[in-house]
């Protein structure tokens, strides 16, 4: 992932009001269209313009190739408000995230992410590595909304269950139980993904507490009761895979 600089140079008198509303408008729409990650993008206002920062999963990632129909948009309006085309700068890698997938294909992909996630929940099946949006097919309207939504829903109440403050037994049940909203909103995301790709998505069902090893290692698939353990931890993480659900899970933390 990268940190990249946005110079957005004033060429003409507007109101601060007026440009920061388009070039608000822009990184939203770079964002529902998974060119920039997350939701917090650092602004500084200066004598020949704004320098906004923003983090990518690819050093091109906001070029013009991956843009839809809304970045255009709003690309275009900056000029009506007296913005250059942003100068973009690479800054530097995020030293703490992983590289984007470079697979040539997969089997599969895995929708997953956490609360301290700031890359796509797309992941490659074969190397769990992010993958970025743009790079399958739109999956609502001519952007990733739903995904993105659901994302921000998740790392929501993942964020509850490990503060352990308020809403911890709400949000394990959000995240952990079949026929919750969140997961049922997961389960629609994978199935628009899989449409457009041709590939099955898996599901991470989380798993917080048990009773003890013995009795978690001998779970069964929560939707077809079948087994499901695994030898070895796919990707070191899950514990459980379900072909026929498309389902993945983890022993629980606790009892690990």
């Amino acid at each position: 992932m990268y940190t990249i600089s946005l110079n957005f140079k004033v060429t003409d008198t507007f109101e601060i009001e007026s440009q920061m509303d388009v070039v608000n408008s822009l990184l939203g729409a770079w964002r529902m269209n998974g060119q920039i990650l997350g939701d917090q993008f650092p602004t500084a206002k200066t004598e020949l313009g704004y320098f906004v920062y923003v983090n990518t999963l690819e050093c091109d990632s906001i070029s013009d190739k991956n843009r839809n129909k809304y970045v255009k948009k709003y690309t275009d309006a900056l000029t009506e408000v007296g913005l250059s085309k942003p100068e973009a700068v690479v800054v530097g890698k995020e030293p703490e995230c992983q590289d984007s997938c470079t697979c040539l294909s997969t089997e599969f992909y895995i929708l997953y992410t956490t609360y301290v996630t700031l890359e796509t929940p797309l992941r490659c099946g074969h190397c769990f590595n992010p993958v970025p949006l743009y790079k399958i097919p739109k999956t609502y309207d001519d952007e990733y909304y739903n995904i993105i939504c659901w994302q921000s829903d998740y790392q929501s109440c993942d964020s509850l269950q490990m503060n352990c403050t308020v809403g911890e037994r709400f949000a394990n049940n959000q995240m952990g139980t079949l026929e919750s909203p969140l997961c049922r909103l997961g389960f629609e995301v994978g199935e628009s993904i899989s449409s457009k790709t041709g590939k099955p998505v898996y599901y991470y069902l989380y798993k917080g507490a048990g009773k003890n090893y013995e009795a978690e290692a001998s779970r069964k698939c929560p939707k077809c009761s079948g087994a499901w353990a695994q030898s070895e931890p796919l990707h070191g993480i899950f514990d459980f895979m379900c072909g026929e659900c498309k389902l993945l899970s983890n022993i629980a933390w606790n009892v690990q």
